[in-house]
């Protein structure tokens, strides 16, 4: 099955599709049931979330796509080593997107806020590539979708000698990215009063 799977870069035309996907994969996960709770206000708000961050990253060229007999199936959003934080630039060039965000769900554009700048924080200083988001469609998960998905840009750092960093807010992807070669950095930590535990983790060059 993992033959099936054909990996490409985004491209413009499919970043809709694209964010779409990520929010279908993130509807009910921990963290983003604490920043939105309303369920509708989720719905709405996190398609604008991810076309923020896929357009951001088109525009540096590693957001990877996972394909099967022509259809979406995955995909990955990478920041390269200087990629993080955003410049001013390409704050601008998301803006839009983030003023569609607050207008989906305003009671939870606050705790967005603080939950990116807590997350800027808990950044490692040394050089390394950002997994800022992966999804995988549901009806296709378990297929060796996101391993694929993945695999480019894990060759690219390890090419480079550089590490990957990246956080989790569930106990089975800690697991899934330990089968990836990352280690855990930091564990049980929250980035707002009240959500869920994280965990940072850390992917040595292999």
């Amino acid at each position: 099955m993992k033959a099936d799977v054909e990996i490409g870069l985004l491209t413009a035309d499919r970043l809709a599709s694209a964010a779409a996907l990520l929010a279908r994969s993130f509807q009910d996960d921990p963290g983003h049931v604490h920043l939105y709770p309303d369920a509708e206000a989720r719905a709405r708000a996190l398609p604008h979330e991810f076309s923020a961050a896929c357009r951001d990253g088109l525009g540096l060229g590693h957001v990877h796509t996972a394909s099967l007999a022509g259809r979406l199936a995955g995909v990955a959003v990478w920041l390269p080593p200087g990629g993080y934080p955003m410049s001013i630039r390409r704050q601008l060039r998301v803006l839009p997107d983030v003023v569609r965000l607050c207008l989906a769900a305003p009671r939870s554009f606050g705790r967005v806020v603080h939950f990116g700048a807590a997350v800027g924080r808990a950044h490692p200083a040394q050089p390394y590539w950002y997994l800022e988001a992966v999804g995988v469609d549901p009806a296709v998960q378990g297929r060796g979708v996101g391993t694929r998905l993945l695999q480019p840009v894990l060759d690219i750092a390890d090419r480079a000698r550089l590490p990957c960093y990246l956080e989790t807010d569930t106990e089975p992807n800690v697991r899934w990215y330990q089968g990836l070669g990352f280690e855990v950095r930091t564990a049980d930590v929250q980035f707002t009063p009240g959500g869920p535990r994280f965990w940072t983790m850390l992917r040595p060059p292999r």
